[in-house]
């Protein structure tokens, strides 16, 4: 028998989870949870849009210190696929991320 998905749960946090139970073997999936949740993630729906938002509104202030310290935050609780992802939909709606960006990160 292969590993047992919650299908309640969006696909990226799902591995992400996953990913935590490999790397954090001595602890178990309910002290993750339960770190996850005082630590502040909220799995409800709509949590991407408000960190697109979030990144939106960095991007129009001009916030690149900010800016850069939440992407590592989202980068860390959920990969860089999820990151990839809200810069993609910000460049969508015509939001130009490289001017806060270019040095964020480095």
């Amino acid at each position: 028998m292969g590993p047992t998905r919650s299908v309640r749960l969006p696909l990226a946090v799902d591995r992400w989870f996953a990913d935590r139970l490999d790397r954090d073997r001595e602890r178990s999936p309910s002290e993750v949870l339960v770190a996850l949740v005082h630590g502040g993630l909220r799995l409800r729906e709509g949590y991407m849009a408000i960190h697109r938002r979030v990144l939106e509104h960095y991007v129009s202030t001009g916030q690149r210190d900010v800016y850069a310290a939440y992407t590592r935050c989202l980068l860390d609780t959920f990969g860089a696929d999820y990151v990839a992802h809200l810069e993609k939909w910000l460049a969508a709606d015509g939001i130009d991320v490289g001017v806060v960006r270019a040095d964020a990160l480095t």
